[in-house]
């Protein structure tokens, strides 16, 4: 019989360069895993699942989630799902827990997100391989090339500037300073951004992600293990995934991120949200450069076509605003791979279990959209709505 998914607990580790890391991969996870375990007030004996993902290629190694899972102490016998869809596989890591235990099959799963990038000598290099060998290789794309294709049509349709997409730095600086989990703490300024060093026009150096190294955990667990939680449970609302061509060429608009607003529209149906703005407290989304979040937020209904970059300059996605969004700094302060992609889920449900760092905390937060995304073109998306669930 179907049932309700909720999240039950939270681990979640400081981040750091891999150059600067003093735990290994494996000790960064099992900080992760047995706080998520004290925070949500179990013991392992009561996980009855794993749900841990890695992207092959980028740790060094092939499917070394099934070698790691055997070094965390939880035992020997609980059953392991390994998955892997590239960069979004950190966020899929919650959804397969959640229909795990929404089939009734399973009472409390650890979802694990490790960090990715510190097996590749050369990670540019190797994420650079992700672009399509069709066309795209050929002509010499890397990740940046493919980046750059959104900001670059929305720049023709709307006239933004690399000022305006620096905007969204400088907010996701700002908040990244005040979350003592994230990686770059720094703040910018607007003259920062645009004066760093430029990669592929409109983008430059500050307006991408870092290499970080850290890890993250999530229990989903039933409606009746969420009543033995000791932190006040998380609903998981409605959660959707979508894709769209691998190709750039069969985009139809590099101006909107169409893929995301049919995805959007699907889980606010379920979920029966009908004003983003005001049905939802907090939101995460992942934008590794700082241009896909205006974008993001529009297709997402937070804005019109055109308005995200309003949106933010307006202060409106900050914590005093009416849609805070990215208070944890986003994957623009600290991005670790599988843990980068699984963070959106992590930061909204310590929201709203009123859990998360008291500076970065919005009082009163009862529900929370989380977003991830990855592919060369960002070609797929995941997105939850996420609901504060008072105990009877």
């Amino acid at each position: 019989m179907s049932t309700r998914a909720f999240i039950g607990g939270v681990g979640i580790t400081e981040a750091t360069s891999p150059r600067k890391q003093t735990s290994s991969a494996v000790e960064l996870i099992q900080q992760a895993v047995w706080a998520a375990i004290e925070h949500a007030g179990i013991t392992p004996a009561a996980l009855d699942g794993l749900v841990i993902g890695d992207i092959d290629g980028f740790e060094g190694t092939v499917l070394g989630a099934k070698h790691i899972v055997r070094q965390l102490g939880l035992g020997a016998d609980i059953p392991v799902s390994v998955i892997n869809t590239g960069g979004t596989t950190g966020g899929n890591l919650m959804q397969v827990a959640a229909r795990q235990v929404r089939s009734g099959d399973r009472q409390r799963v650890l979802c694990i997100g490790g960090p990715t990038f510190y097996g590749a000598v050369d990670l540019q290099s190797a994420i650079n391989t992700n672009s399509p060998m069709i066309v795209e290789q050929p002509l010499g794309m890397g990740a940046y090339h493919m980046g750059a294709f959104y900001p670059s049509a929305y720049q023709r349709r709307f006239g933004a500037t690399v000022q305006d997409f620096a905007a969204s730095a400088v907010q996701d600086h700002e908040h990244a300073s005040r979350n003592p989990y994230a990686h770059l703490r720094n703040t910018l300024t607007v003259e920062d951004v645009v004066n760093s060093r430029p990669l592929s026009s409109p983008m430059t150096m500050a307006m991408v992600c870092p290499v970080s190294t850290s890890a993250n955990a999530l229990l989903i667990c039933s409606e009746a293990a969420a009543a033995e939680v000791l932190p006040t449970p998380v609903l998981i609302g409605a959660m959707a995934t979508s894709s769209d061509p691998y190709l750039g060429g069969g985009k139809s608009d590099f101006a909107a991120m169409e893929n995301l607003s049919i995805l959007a529209r699907k889980v606010y149906r379920l979920a029966d949200v009908y004003d983003p703005i005001a049905d939802f407290d907090v939101v995460e989304v992942f934008s590794p450069y700082a241009p896909m979040q205006p974008m993001q937020l529009e297709a997402l209904g937070f804005a019109p076509p055109g308005g995200g970059i309003d949106l933010i300059r307006s202060g409106a996605t900050r914590i005093d605003g009416k849609i805070p969004v990215n208070l944890s700094g986003g994957p623009l302060c600290t991005n670790a791979g599988v843990a980068g992609e699984l963070a959106p889920y992590v930061y909204v449900a310590l929201q709203l279990m009123g859990d998360a760092p008291e500076q970065m905390q919005v009082p009163g937060a009862r529900r929370g959209l989380a977003h991830g995304t990855g592919g060369t073109f960002f070609q797929f998306e995941n997105l939850a709505v996420l609901e504060r669930y008072e105990r009877s």
